[in-house]
Parts: structure tokens; sequence; C-alpha cells
């Protein structure tokens, strides 16, 4: 009997061994069920974001962006508006407004992009504008993997959409009551009149340059109840002639000009002619120019110098 216990297993061993693989069983499997929802929960804090942008590329972050750089003021903007500045690693020259968006480092401008600081910035998701002349910086960029959303703001109306986009690719928290509150305020400055006042808008004080029907302030010009005196350019922004404006007599002239600079050659010159008397008015360009929210501002001006005096 000694040596069939000698070369046996002892039975209070094997008894052992099968209670503790029956304990361990009993752990894993109460701790399995915990580990899937613990999973599930992780899965769902960081579910697969996908944003289409104004060009129809669609914009693929695993999670909200935490290291953003904006290649337009306007973009700029947009980021403090949605409260997720915190997150601006980088951004354009022209950059502004608010004050604060004056300390984010400048990575390039509307035309061209410093490529090597940008990458150095390690950014997760870089905001472009189309209509900028950086396209092919922006397109090396793509091609370095790093996620890009364009912006193009075909309609004033694009505008809460982009801030709805952005704020989600960013995770704000405050992105859809921003939209809706934009979206409201817009609607609230629509304006008709049964004889629309004829408008022209000069968006330089330098060089006698307007705008088409085409552009966004061409629409707020018709959402103000006007009617641009050049609907139909070559191009949204091109050359005009003093002689065609006078030749359409236009009932309001908008000239931009910065506030508390001095007013433009063009101003005395307009004020020069009898038939133009009291119908020039100054707009802001950094608020109907920029795509932003703030545009709404710029757009009540445009409503306030058509709209009955």
């Amino acid at each position: 009997m000694a040596g069939c216990r000698r070369g046996g297993r002892d039975p209070r061993v094997v008894e052992s061994v099968v209670g503790r693989t029956a304990l361990t069983v009993l752990l894993l499997s109460l701790l399995i069920p915990a580990g899937i929802a613990q999973a599930d929960i992780t899965q769902a804090d960081t579910a697969t974001i996908m944003v289409e942008d104004d060009l129809g590329h669609t914009v693929t972050l695993e999670q909200p962006a935490q290291r953003i750089i904006s290649l337009s003021p306007h973009l700029t903007e947009l980021l403090f508006t949605l409260e997720v500045d915190d997150q601006l690693v980088g951004t354009s020259r022209y950059s502004n407004y608010p004050e604060a968006a004056r300390d984010v480092p400048r990575v390039g401008d509307a035309f061209s992009i410093n490529i090597e600081l940008i990458v150095s910035l390690r950014p997760d998701l870089v905001l472009a504008w189309h209509t900028g002349g950086a396209n092919k910086g922006i397109a090396r960029l793509r091609d370095l993997g790093i996620p890009i959303y364009v912006n193009e703001s075909p309609s004033l109306e694009s505008i809460g959409e982009t801030l709805l986009n952005v704020g989600q690719l960013a995770g704000s928290p405050v992105a859809a009551s921003i939209s809706k509150q934009y979206r409201e305020q817009l609607a609230g400055l629509k304006s008709a009149y049964e004889n629309p006042p004829s408008v022209f808008f000069q968006i330089s004080d330098v060089d006698l340059y307007s705008v088409s029907d085409q552009h966004l302030i061409g629409e707020a010009i018709r959402h103000c109840g006007g009617r641009n005196i050049f609907p139909s350019l070559p191009a949204s922004v091109s050359q005009v002639s003093q002689e065609a404006v006078l030749a359409n007599n236009p009932d309001v002239l908008l000239v931009t000009q910065v506030p508390g600079q001095a007013p433009g050659p063009w101003f005395d010159r307009w004020q020069s002619f009898d038939l133009l008397t009291g119908r020039l008015v100054a707009i802001d360009p950094n608020l109907i120019s920029r795509p932003s929210f703030r545009m709404l501002a710029g757009i009540e001006q445009v409503c306030a110098a058509i709209g009955p005096s």
C-alpha cells in the first residue's frame, strides 16, 4: 500500500488541485462578463467619428481630435466659438480674433504653409480652407496621413453645418446649441421688400472689386432684401469700373473698412458724386468676409444699411 501511495497521486493533493481549478473557473466566469462590459464602455467612448467635409471627403477619427491646426482665421474663430480652443496647437497668419488667437503659433498663411513645422506639432486634425492658395501643401499633409477637414462654406446656411461638423471632430459639447443659435439668428435677419433696394458692395477700398450673387456676401445682400447690381460677374469676386457703378445708380454703397482706421481713397471719391450723397456705408470686413459665427454681425450691418432709415 505504501508503494502504491508513492507511485500514485495522493488523493488529498488531487482534491486540492480540483478545488483550486474550480475556484479559478468560477473567478473567470465572474470576470469575463465584467471585462466585456468594460470593453463595451471603452468602445462606446472611443467610437469612430466620420464626417464629410465640403469637398465630399470623409474625415475619420478614432476619437475627438486633441491637437488641431487651423489654416484659416475663420476656422480659428470657429474653434474658439465651439469652446475647444485649448486643443488648438497652430494657426494661420491674420488669425486675430478673439485676442487669445494671437498667441497661437503661426504655421503659414492662405497661400503657403510650413509642412515641417506642422508635422512637428503632431496634429491629429487639420482644418483647411479650399479657397485659399495652399492646396498643394494641404495635399502633402494628406499624403502624410494627417486627417484634413476642408471647409468651403458654399452658403450662409452651411456655416451652421460647419459648426456641427467641426464640433463633432473636436468633441465640442456646445456644437449643437451653437449651430442652432446661428441658424435661428440667421433666419431672424431675413428681410424682403416690395421694391428691393439696389446695392453695390466694394470688397476692397484700394481697388474696385465687387462680388457676384455666388459669393456669400452676395447671398447676404439677398438675405437682407437687397438687389446686387452685379449679380453675374465673371467670378465671385471681380474687378468693376467706376462708370459701371455710376450707371447702375445704386441705392446703397457698402465699402469695407476696418474700424478705427482712416477711410481709404474710395470713400472721398464716392462722396464727391452728388447722386450718391448719403448712400455710402462702411462695413467691417472682419465681420462680413469671414464665414464664422461672427458673420451674423456682418449680415446685421448689411441689413441695417439696406433697410428703411
